[in-house]
């Protein structure tokens, strides 16, 4: 399991190396999933998930209903929950306290970051 983890983490690498010199690409990324990202807005944990599925798996305790599916995404409830209650500044504090240092991150705060330096 965690060799499928490390693959994807090469495999980010890799593109942080291709783009790193882009003035205009903004890298964002969320290992193991952009679920992390989402469970972060509700835990204060970079714990191991051994994929997609076990971030998943935790984050339906916060959203029962949660899938990956065109259906559901569209739907605004579930992200006006996110943002509520300073629950996106909390995912925010803990991804940036964060970082690398653990088996689980999200730079998904930075895209938040540089849309707020552009208005």
């Amino acid at each position: 399991m965690k060799t499928e983890f490390n693959a994807e983490k090469k495999k980010l690498e890799s593109i942080r190396k291709k783009y790193a010199n882009k003035k205009n690409v903004l890298l964002c990324d969320s290992l193991t999933s952009i679920e992390y990202w989402f469970l972060l807005h509700y835990e204060n944990t970079n714990r191991f998930f051994k994929d997609s599925a076990a971030t998943e798996k935790a984050l339906r305790k916060y959203i029962p209903d949660y899938e990956k599916k065109e259906k559901f995404l569209q739907e605004i409830k579930w992200v006006s929950d996110l943002c509520a209650d300073g629950k996106l500044e909390s995912a925010k504090t803990r991804a940036e306290a964060f970082g690398h240092t653990g088996n689980s991150y999200s730079e998904i705060y930075r895209a938040f970051d540089f849309f707020r330096e552009k208005q």
